[in-house]
């Protein structure tokens, strides 16, 4: 499988995902809402809000004791992994589809066993590697960030498949990547004031019902830059895959959506059996490096074969074909027979009937004109009489002879 080394500049990733987002910025910050809802609210609601399950230790580095929920531990440990799994799908469907569903959020489920040991190998070799430094961990966090794309665009893989193919396509690639989050750093910021406002104004005690409601609250503003980040970094994973390339910055032409796509297809796509317009989208195979594949949505033609133009009817089928060595005879003219033959008129009469029933009612006055050309040509039989009778002398001649 070839991939590609990201060129262009995040700002032309970032076009790209602002003219997807166009008209549907509502519907993607709802799956993207419910998303973080279920990956990091729901636990904070059990560590908050639910007492069962909470345990109390004393924090020597914070100098005071702190409640561990044990529930939302468990939670975000069997859970995470499937909910990631489902956002990525979610985002594959809306960046080739346009199929905005929320509830592809939950098809994760479909291949659960995997998604939860994906993640447990994936933490523990970012783990791993951050007990170097902190620079080598967050290197190998964006080395494996690919990895439940990978596995949402082809549930058939294994786990160690989408780690391999997550390290081949972020080589050369980390940087770009981590260039193209930090550009989003500012929307971050600002989508977070009114939550710090919030949290100013009521100041809720922790592991409490109020600092929940306000949190949940506050982090609605948040979801539209989150949503707008997602979205590019699924126009990355596309653009690795040689799936779409950035938009042009420099020209004012208008966007044309089927400019930024090589294909109709290449990978497999979130729904497993090549349904989603590239696992029309699995099974489709990748293009080779450089060669651009079909637009999207426009049916390749079959070498040689041409294409019948719609709106032209096709000829009927019931209509015979002339037998061979059988002259075709022309509407209102007779066939150029020898007038040698005397069945002429009567092979010319046979022949008008069996013609008639594969043509139109309107062409059946064909025969009538036969029979006025038959008379005016057959005067050749009335002349073999009269030379007859000149050529009969000779046998009068003999009886003389033998006297």
């Amino acid at each position: 499988m070839n991939y590609y080394i990201i060129n262009e500049p995040c700002g032309a990733i970032r076009a790209n995902a602002r003219q997807l987002m166009n008209n549907n910025w509502i519907q993607v910050v709802l799956g993207v809402a419910l998303y973080y809802v279920l990956l990091a609210m729901v636990p904070e609601f059990f560590q908050n809000c639910v007492s069962f399950g909470a345990i109390t230790q004393w924090n020597g580095y914070l100098q005071q004791n702190q409640t561990v929920s044990v529930i939302a531990a468990f939670y975000q440990m069997f859970f995470s992994g499937v909910f990631v799994a489902g956002l990525c799908s979610f985002l594959l469907y809306f960046v080739r589809l346009r199929d905005i569903n929320p509830g592809y959020i939950f098809n994760g489920f479909e291949y659960y066993l995997k998604t939860f040991l994906l993640m447990i190998v994936m933490c523990v070799f970012i783990v791993l590697w951050s007990l170097l430094l902190i620079v080598p961990g967050i290197i190998a966090a964006f080395r494996y960030s690919q990895c439940f794309y990978v596995l949402a665009d082809d549930p058939k893989k294994g786990i160690m498949q989408c780690i391999n193919e997550s390290k081949q396509m972020m080589t050369g690639n980390k940087m770009k990547l981590f260039l193209l989050d930090l550009s989003f750093i500012g929307w971050l910021l600002l989508s977070a004031i009114p939550m710090a406002v919030l949290m100013g104004i009521f100041q809720p005690d922790d592991n409490t019902i109020s600092y929940f409601v306000i949190m949940f609250v506050g982090m609605i503003p948040v979801y539209f830059p989150i949503a707008y980040m997602q979205t590019a970094d699924t126009i990355f994973y596309e653009m690795l895959t040689g799936h779409m390339r950035a938009a042009d910055t420099t020209s004012h032409r208008p966007f044309n959506e089927a400019d930024y796509y090589w294909n109709n297809g290449g990978g497999n796509g979130p729904s497993g059996n090549g349904d989603n317009g590239y696992r029309q989208a699995a099974g489709t195979p990748q293009q080779s490096q450089g060669v651009p594949q079909q637009p999207q949505g426009v049916p390749q033609q079959p070498q040689g074969v041409p294409q019948q133009p719609q709106g032209v009817p096709q000829q009927p089928q019931e209509v015979p074909q002339q037998p061979q060595g059988v002259p075709q005879q022309s509407q209102g003219t007779p066939s150029m027979r020898p007038l040698e033959q005397d069945s002429w008129g009567t092979s010319a009469a046979q022949s008008a009937p069996t013609e008639q029933p594969t043509a139109a009612p309107a062409e059946q006055p064909a025969p009538t004109e036969q029979p006025t050309a038959a008379p005016a040509e057959q005067p050749a039989p009335t002349e073999q009489p009269t030379a007859a009778p000149t050529e009969q002398p000779a046998p009068t001649e003999q009886p003389t002879k033998t006297e």
